[in-house]
């Protein structure tokens, strides 16, 4: 996995999933259960690089939150970089945290790109149902996502 970040188990007890940041997708692996030992793609191509997965308190949903939005037009260059092997094996193996914290912060400065923030909330299977955009930037370079009975995007 290429920079793995945000880890939640799910709600069957049976499994958790983890997100990709570096390959905009989120992993499901199996701990428990028929399916044990088994790792696989639980999202792919998603609307930006992910950081943090969270359930909701229901636990019917899954909140995901963008460190960098992945837009045509707008971010290209960045999941241009991460199309070489090469550069995403020295990005995973070799940059600190640091560094790579400094990656994502240049792709999201209004002085280097356009400011933009997203989140989504997902189903358990995986399905994208609803999304929340700030095109101004005026929430951007998210962490975490939740639900909040009051939510002010732009």
């Amino acid at each position: 996995m290429y920079f793995s970040n945000g880890i939640q188990i799910m709600p069957d007890k049976q499994s958790f999933i983890v997100s990709e940041t570096l390959t905009a997708r989120i992993h499901r692996h199996y701990f428990s259960g028929p399916k044990k030992g088994l790792t696989e793609i639980f999202m792919d191509n998603l609307p930006g690089h992910p950081d943090n997965v969270r359930l909701s308190s229901d636990k019917k949903t899954i909140w995901i939150a963008f460190a960098v939005p992945r837009i045509a037009g707008k971010y290209e260059s960045f999941d241009q970089m991460l199309r070489y092997p090469s550069i995403r094996k020295v990005l995973h193996n070799y940059m600190p945290h640091t560094i790579l914290t400094w990656i994502f912060q240049y792709f999201n400065d209004p002085k280097t790109s356009k400011v933009y923030g997203i989140a989504v909330q997902a189903d358990l299977e995986g399905n994208i149902r609803r999304s929340f955009h700030s095109p101004k930037g005026t929430v951007n370079n998210l962490s975490q996502a939740c639900y909040s009975i009051s939510v002010n995007f732009d």
